[in-house]
Formats: structure tokens, sequence, C-alpha cells
């Protein structure tokens, strides 16, 4: 557990969380309450742009996508059938 725990500090995704988070708070800490800055509302845009078109090009990639795997994945029940029906005749 020790050593999972240990590897994971190590890994990119522990980096990663760290720096997001440090980002968060700086953020967060550069705000105002009591009204925006120009800067503030440019980076609130900038990140709501950004997580939309990540959001449409994974839809766009999804429906790329599933056509695709459902024909593979019906060729591969079909096959499996197949080699099932053959071997009920050989016995």
């Amino acid at each position: 557990m020790v050593q999972r725990v240990k590897n994971w500090l190590k890994s990119r995704t522990a980096k990663a969380s760290l720096l997001l988070s440090s980002v968060a708070v700086a953020l967060a800490g550069s705000a105002s309450a009591a009204e925006p800055s120009e800067q503030m509302t440019a980076v609130k845009t900038a990140f709501s742009t950004g997580f939309q078109d990540i959001a449409d090009n994974m839809l766009s990639m999804i429906g790329t996508i599933v056509p695709i795997a459902l024909g593979v994945a019906g060729v591969i029940l079909l096959a499996r059938r197949a080699i099932g029906w053959f071997k009920s005749l050989a016995k």
C-alpha cells in the first residue's frame, strides 16, 4: 500500500493535480469579491470556452467511434456464434 502511494506521488497524475490545485488557489486568491476585474472575466471566459470546446470535441469523437465499435462488436458476436454452431455440428 505504501509503495502504491509512493508510485502515485511520483506519477504525472499527482504532479498535474498538484499543479491544477495550485493554479486554482492562485486564481481564487487573486479574484476580488467586490467586482471582477477585466482580467478575471477574460480568464473565466477562456476557461468556459476551453471546456466547452473539449466537450464538443469529445462528443464528436464519440459520434465517430460508436458506429465503428458497434460494427466490430457485431462481427465478433457473429463469429463466436458461427464457431459455436460449427463446434456443435462437429460433435
